[in-house]
């Protein structure tokens, strides 16, 4: 007997296409609802960043940013799971692993920084990816946005240092206060505010 196939074949036109791309944007767009550091967003500026998201798949054992490499993005984790590396003196350490819902690179994206960590693909990984321009075009419209920003990113630095420095909650209680400030200013100059 000869094996039968069926084929369906749906015709593209522009309604199908529209309808596509809307539920792609309601898709980008709920991505970034679950990322803290959008949750001071309005509707209409999370749309607008939704519609600045790039697909980013990277497959098993792909390095997605390495530690040092200048790059502007974000990544917003959607399937997957990744490792997030910090090379100390010629170790390399695992200080976490993120998956859906996580995000990385914001450092970069908001300060203009040097990857401060190596994240390598665990598994097939979906990402979407954000530019500093897309950014840089909504904190020119509220620029009150960087402050609270700032402070998050300075939660999740001192965080950081808690585990690769063995930081006691007192010392990263300061860390986060001087950091947040500091963070503010490269902020405001990175992005010209």
């Amino acid at each position: 007997s000869i094996p039968a196939h069926a084929l369906f074949v749906t015709e593209e036109n522009k309604e199908r296409k529209d309808d596509k791309s809307a539920s792609d944007r309601q898709r980008r767009a709920e991505a970034l609802r679950r990322v803290e550091l959008f949750a001071p967003l309005e509707e209409d500026e999370l749309a607008r960043l939704a519609d600045a998201l790039h697909a980013a798949p990277f497959t098993k054992g792909e390095v997605l940013t390495r530690q040092g490499a200048e790059a502007h993005w974000l990544y917003l984790v959607i399937s997957g799971e990744v490792a997030v590396r910090v090379a100390k003196d010629g170790i390399d350490t695992e200080v976490a692993r993120l998956g859906p819902g996580s995000f990385f690179g914001e450092m970069s994206l908001m300060t203009g920084e040097p990857r401060s960590a190596t994240v390598a693909a665990l598994a097939d990984v979906q990402c979407y990816r954000l530019d500093a321009t897309a950014f840089r075009d909504l904190l020119a419209r509220r620029p009150q946005l960087a402050e609270p920003i700032a402070r998050l990113l300075a939660e999740r630095r001192a965080n950081l240092a808690a585990v690769t420095e063995g930081l006691d909650a007192e010392a990263k209680r300061r860390r986060m206060e001087s950091d947040s400030s500091d963070l503010f200013k490269k902020m405001k100059a990175f992005f010209k505010l």
